[in-house]
């Protein structure tokens, strides 16, 4: 009778430290991870480190099971997860899972996260008229978009890539915190009230640079005959009609 329920429940609470290696920055994998811990009602924290994912995680010993089972068999399938450590870890006061701000420590052996091409879902959107990201030529979400071409440092986040110079707007934000939206921890999260925008110049004339009057002054560009260099994410190419 010594005993109380608070006791039982704190002794069976176990906790777990470990660090993920592999393609596992920008493909979505903290929020992968954030939905999983939260779905086995899980605590603890996941962040960034320079090469790799490190995660500490407590809860009942089942609960720890499908975590570690499930945190490979169901990765997101852009990512390409390695353990590289496992061990068992102090329990820690905490009541809820969280991703904590990225660390400049880990490993050498870092996998710079590739430029991916549009997804279906963004893809929809673009084409909707409805959607605020109607023909936003900047769209992505954490399944697809640019990385590579983004990156001035790791660990892989917003602050360290060329999108640092934007400032969320109230909606992207929303998405960003929201993890139940796919946006959700996204850093190159953008749209046309706060994201970059398309701006055509061309000899004599003043830049346009409303996204869809600057892409009707390139497509009247290339109807006439001209070359058009488009600036991409990534670098220049060359646009011309081929019947022309």
């Amino acid at each position: 009778m010594d005993a109380n329920p608070a006791d039982t429940s704190t002794a069976s609470v176990e906790a777990l430290h470990l660090t993920v290696a592999g393609r596992v920055q920008g493909v979505g994998f903290r929020p992968f991870i954030y939905r999983l811990a939260n779905s086995h009602q899980l605590q603890g924290w996941v962040r960034n480190c320079t090469g790799q994912v490190e995660i500490h995680i407590q809860g009942e010993h089942q609960a720890l099971y499908a975590f570690t089972r499930r945190l490979f068999q169901h990765a997101p399938p852009l990512s390409r997860p390695v353990l590289d450590h496992c061990e068992p870890a102090t329990v820690d006061d905490l009541d809820h899972f969280t991703i904590r701000e990225s660390a400049a420590t880990g490993a050498a052996n870092i996998h710079v996260p590739p430029d991916l091409f549009t997804c279906n879902d963004c893809l929809a959107e673009l084409d909707n008229p409805r959607d605020r990201r109607y023909r936003y030529p900047f769209i992505n979400c954490t399944q697809c978009g640019p990385r590579y071409t983004l990156i001035r440092g790791m660990p892989y986040d917003r602050p360290a890539t060329t999108m640092a110079a934007f400032e969320l707007c109230a909606d992207c934000r929303r998405e960003y915190t929201d993890p139940g939206d796919r946006r959700f921890h996204a850093e190159p999260v953008a749209c046309p009230a706060c994201g970059p925008a398309l701006e055509f110049t061309a000899p004599g004339m003043e830049p346009v640079t409303d996204n869809n009057a600057a892409l009707m002054a390139c497509v009247a560009a290339l109807q006439a005959g001209n070359i058009v260099a488009i600036k991409g994410i990534g670098g220049y190419h060359l646009m011309c009609d081929a019947h022309n």
